[in-house]
């Protein structure tokens, strides 16, 4: 469930008669919605139609031009404080529509986000709108993912718009993350993740420290989900992801980058059978 600290629209009441002839001053348009009237996140971020196992490579693919979005009223589900490489890889802002059930398709990734006005600094919770460029990301160009799959991003500036926009994350399940095709929905938003096995010892690879999921067979291992160290530091302050380890449960963002992950915010995201 959401709660949300919403305050009632601003409307300048009409003034009645004041025996001088005049009418006072009109009363202001409300909004049509205390989230904005601009596009909801699911509205415009949807299944990759553009998807061809054919090329590999991505070297002709029909994917979206990129396109300028106004999407209002989303969550601040997540922001990336940990530079995990220690080259910078912090920055970036998940949100989610804010909705008392989440819909697929409602979240994403802000990009190294601008802010109106530039001296803004949101937390987790709050309730704001993006206005940008939606891109649909196939890959460095010094190799990209492959097979025309895409990360969706907006890049552009987030304005504040209301407090308290809490989000509980939504329940989903391995089976969810085994492909790109039944994974891409979740992108970009909480989740929790149940019923999780740890595949194989957690290791460490430039800064990214990484566990791959116990998705059972038929699972190329490439595509294989991990639990990642992209928003905290899972290596020194999480559990121990040894093989074997269970949880009853591990909430995080699904991020995407060759490979679908899920990023736990904090040691507090992992629960044990």
């Amino acid at each position: 469930m959401v709660l949300l600290a919403l305050a009632p629209a601003l409307v300048l009441s009409a003034c009645g008669s004041n025996g001088s002839g005049g009418t006072g001053d009109s009363p202001s348009e409300p909004s049509t919605s205390k989230l904005g009237d601009g596009a909801r996140l699911h509205e415009v971020v949807g299944e990759a139609t553009w998807l061809d196992a054919n090329d590999p490579d991505s070297a002709s693919c029909d994917s979206p031009q990129d396109r300028h979005v106004n999407v209002t009223g989303v969550t601040v589900i997540a922001i990336d404080r940990f530079d995990e490489t220690g080259q910078g890889q912090l920055g970036n802002f998940y949100v989610q529509d804010t909705a008392v059930d989440a819909v697929p398709f409602s979240g994403i990734t802000v990009f190294a986000p601008s802010f109106s006005p530039p001296d803004l600094r949101l937390g987790e919770g709050d309730v704001a709108d993006a206005l940008g460029t939606l891109m649909e990301f196939l890959g460095p160009s010094s190799g990209r993912f492959g097979e025309c799959k895409t990360l969706p991003e907006i890049g552009g500036t987030l304005s504040f718009r209301l407090e308290n926009g809490i989000r509980e994350p939504h329940p989903i399940t391995v089976e969810d993350l085994k492909s790109y095709e039944s994974a891409r929905k979740w992108l970009g938003m909480l989740v929790r993740l149940e019923d999780v096995r740890i595949a194989a010892d957690a290791s460490n690879s430039s800064g990214r420290y990484t566990a791959p999921l116990d998705v059972g067979s038929g699972v190329p291992a490439s595509d294989v989900p991990r639990i990642s160290n992209e928003l905290f530091d899972l290596e020194n302050e999480g559990p121990p992801l040894t093989q074997g380890m269970e949880f009853a449960s591990v909430s995080g963002v699904v991020t995407y980058f060759y490979g679908f992950k899920l990023a736990p915010r904090s040691a507090a995201d992992f629960e044990l059978p």
